[in-house]
Formats: C-alpha cells, structure tokens, sequence
C-alpha cells in the first residue's frame, strides 16, 4: 500500500501532509531541561509504579514524577521545605509527603534556606537563614514508611546529592531508574565523581545525562533500552 501512495502524486502529496502534521506536537516537559521527557518514555508501559523523590521541591514545576503520578503511580516524596510539603499534601495525598533531610547520617542538622519554597536551599549552601531539620539516612527513612520495593529514585540534592545516596541499599531496592544531579557539564568530571563510581559499582550504567540530571539503568536492563525509550 505504501509503495503505492509513493508513487501517486496525489496521494503523495496528503501523505507528506500527514507526516508533516503528526510530527509538529511539540513535547510537553516540566524539567528544566526536559529530562522528564526521558523518564516518561522509559515507564510508558507502566502504570501502577512507585516512586522515591528526594528533593522534590514542587508537585508541578520542574517535577520529574508529575506525569507518573497523572497516570496512577504513588510515591513518596521528601523535601526542606515545610511549603514543598504542603504542596504536595494539597496535590497528591495519597503518596507519602515528608519534610526532612536526606544524608549519610541520622540526627538533627541545619539547612540553608534562601526562601520557603526556593530550588536554592540546601544543606551545603552558604547563603540564606540556618533552619534545623531532622535528617535520615536514606534506608532508615525508607524503612520508617515501610517501603519495600520502588520503581524510580529521584534525587535532586542541590550538592548533597552523594551523600544522600552513598548509604543506599540496592540490592534491596533495586529500582529500574535512578536519576540524579551532578552539578557540573564536564562529563570527563562526572566519569570521575563519586557518583558515577557508586552507581557503577552497584550494577546501573549511565544511559543518559540532561543539563545537571544523571539517568542511570539497572544492568539488568541494558538489553530492553531500545525499546524501553522508543516513542
């Protein structure tokens, strides 16, 4: 039929129309350098998935689990911020919504706050009032809520981000997606950072990086990527 369609003019000529039209929607993303666009073609197939959001600052903006959760997934999702918090209690209150900090200790600490609600506070920044905060290990946090098995971790420490994960249990959680920050463009300094030794390390391979945001595939899932990411 396709031959056929090529080789008549006029029906040629709809055929390149309609070629032309269904490739001109543009993608929709809310990460800020559209790396949710990768995270929403890697889980298409699936529906009822969980996810762990360190960081998560908005429910909307610069959101890598918006679109999961607009599909049917819960999660949990932890912040600085009490105003974070709040948001996500407003918008998503079925998933598990916790302020604190996440580190390679448990205790008490301070953070930096530039303001309520601000992708600038941090626990290793230098500018902005010290708040105390209860901070977790990563595992304590999660076996505190109970979450046994998760999908995708998101982790979007503003320079904490190895700490936060340098304590994690893989081989107990072992999600399919790992994706996080590494503030730096260089990729021959990510292939030597800490973080990309520790993912390594524990079977993830880099599948890709967008902007600062690290996406890292469970080996297991190295063969299924072409297929994973297709649109």
């Amino acid at each position: 039929m396709k031959k056929y369609i090529l080789k008549n003019n006029f029906l040629y000529y709809f055929y390149k129309k309609i070629k032309i039209l269904r490739n001109s929607k543009k993608n929709f993303h809310l990460g800020e350098f559209g790396e949710d666009i990768f995270v929403r073609r890697f889980f298409k197939s699936l529906n009822d998935g969980f996810y762990v959001d360190v960081g998560c600052y908005h429910p909307v903006k610069g959101s890598l689990t918006n679109y999961l959760h607009s599909k049917g997934w819960t999660g949990i999702n932890i912040d600085l911020s009490q105003v974070s918090v709040d948001l996500f209690n407003l918008t998503r209150p079925k998933d598990i919504n916790v302020r604190a900090a996440i580190s390679d200790f448990n205790g008490e600490t301070e953070y930096y706050e530039n303001g309520p609600i601000n992708q600038q506070n941090s626990l290793d920044g230098k500018v902005g009032n010290k708040i105390k905060i209860k901070s977790y290990k990563i595992n304590d946090l999660l076996e505190e809520y109970k979450i046994e098995k998760f999908d995708y971790l998101n982790i979007d420490a503003e320079g904490h981000d190895f700490k936060a994960i340098s304590n994690f249990n893989f081989s107990k959680y072992s999600p399919s997606l790992i994706s996080i920050e590494f503030n730096s463009f260089d990729l021959d300094h990510l292939i030597e950072s800490n973080i990309h030794k520790l993912l390594k390390d524990n079977q993830y391979f880099l599948a890709s990086k967008f902007g600062v945001t690290c996406m890292y595939v469970n080996n297991k899932l190295k063969d299924k990527m072409q297929s994973l990411i297709s649109i």
